[in-house]
């Protein structure tokens, strides 16, 4: 009561109305609030996860990440390797440059490379007269490494294939692989055809001499 009876200084009545204005004013903006929604805070920032957001995958990076075998070479056929096209490796050497390197490997000693050639040659050049010799070489490399079924082989496919004018060899070829396998009759009856259809080989010596050994044998059984 006694404070409602007192004067108001200048200053004070001023900071009063200051007051009842700052509150007229906040309760305004609160009625604003409610009924309008108004918002007088700014916009909140996008943060900056949101702007940067991750590069969408392209097609080109899976490209990328996939292994593609090259394509064999036309007419050539392609081997598989665990499902994938393998192309095969390309010949470097023609037959007659693959049998003169085997022949110089045989000469030299090198059984295990001329033996690789001889069949490469089987293998890459069948019907050619290089791959058909072959035939009789390899059975030779085989008698050298006491395999004589092998050559026994090697060479009834000479005499089944080869040119009649270079069988000779296969024929005595074959008898020392049948000798090798003790099969002495068998051996007798190919160096009898070898005398008789080539009577001038440079074999026929040797079948004689070895025929003689043989009724030798016999007759001393």
């Amino acid at each position: 009561m006694i404070l409602g009876l007192m004067p108001f200084s200048p200053r004070l009545r001023k900071g009063v109305q200051s007051l009842a204005l700052s509150l007229l004013m906040a309760g305004i903006t609160t009625a604003a609030v409610k009924i309008f929604g108004w918002k007088f805070w700014p916009r909140a920032q996008p943060t900056l996860r949101s702007a940067t957001r991750p590069r969408a995958h392209a097609l080109a990076d899976d490209q990328r990440l996939v292994a593609v075998s090259a394509e064999p070479p036309i007419g050539v056929p392609a081997a598989k390797d665990g499902g994938v096209l393998v192309a095969p490796a390309p010949r470097k050497l023609s037959a007659s440059d693959m049998f003169a390197a085997a022949k110089l490997a045989r000469g030299r000693g090198d059984t295990t490379e001329a033996l690789r050639l001889c069949k490469q040659l089987e293998e890459f050049f069948p019907n050619s007269p290089e791959g058909i010799n072959a035939h009789v070489a390899l059975g030779m490399l085989y008698l050298t490494l006491d395999q004589a079924e092998l050559a026994l082989q090697e060479f009834a496919t000479f005499r089944r294939i080869g040119d009649p004018e270079l069988k000779a060899e296969a024929y005595w070829g074959q008898a020392q692989a049948l000798r090798k396998l003790a099969r002495h009759d068998d051996e007798r009856t190919v160096l009898t055809e070898l005398i008789a259809s080539y009577p001038r080989s440079a074999y026929v010596a040797a079948a004689r001499a070895r025929l003689g050994e043989l009724s030798s044998d016999a007759g001393a059984r």
